[in-house]
């Protein structure tokens, strides 16, 4: 968040509470570099095993070429930060070495250059993304279609049934593939 003057001020991100949190991060200067299959196949993968390691409830999810969005309740005793880093880092590490390995003409355009001189390699956008606390079952329903509509918005989709990189497919059909939802967790929805 960006006040008149230019200086960034911080989100408040309350941890701890049992909110759910929607969670929005991109790709490296908003490209797509999710718009491969294989990509998006290591950030399910990535997101499966942060699960495993930081248990916290998935409740809806869409990749989207260039974003995700993450609808989750962290456990209390984990910060956001620590989880998104353990779905992250994985995904930059396979795809910096796929690169380099296969597409190295592609390197440019994950290079990130500092005013220090420091060059890095990025898939994701630095930072946090954007994170907000969830409290109320509107917000929860409302954020829920968001992400299924997502697709379709982008006009990568004319259904959202369509979209094989969102949890639409569990929701509507209870299908948990390629990433399953924890629907028991989910708080009521009638609120």
């Amino acid at each position: 968040m960006w006040t008149s003057k230019g200086y960034r001020r911080s989100r408040k991100r309350y941890e701890g509470l049992g909110h759910g949190r929607y969670l929005t991060f991109s790709c490296f200067r908003n490209q797509c570099f999710l718009r491969s299959e294989r990509a998006c196949r290591w950030l399910v993968e990535s997101i499966r095993c942060a699960k495993d390691k930081y248990p916290f409830d998935l409740w809806a999810w869409v990749l989207m070429p260039h974003h995700v969005h993450l609808l989750v309740r962290p456990p209390s005793d984990c910060e956001m930060g620590t989880i998104l880093r353990a779905a992250k880092e994985p995904v930059s590490k396979r795809a910096s070495a796929w690169v380099r390995k296969h597409a190295p003409k592609f390197l440019p355009r994950m290079l990130d250059i500092q005013p220090n001189g420091r060059r890095s390699i990025r898939f994701w956008q630095p930072g946090g993304g954007y994170d907000r606390n969830i409290v109320s079952a509107q917000e929860l329903r409302e954020k829920i279609d968001y992400i299924h509509r997502n697709p379709v918005r982008a006009g990568l989709v004319s259904d959202p049934a369509d979209w094989k990189w969102s949890s639409f497919a569990a929701w509507q059909y209870g299908r948990d593939e390629p990433l399953p939802i924890d629907r028991e967790t989910l708080p009521a929805l009638n609120g």
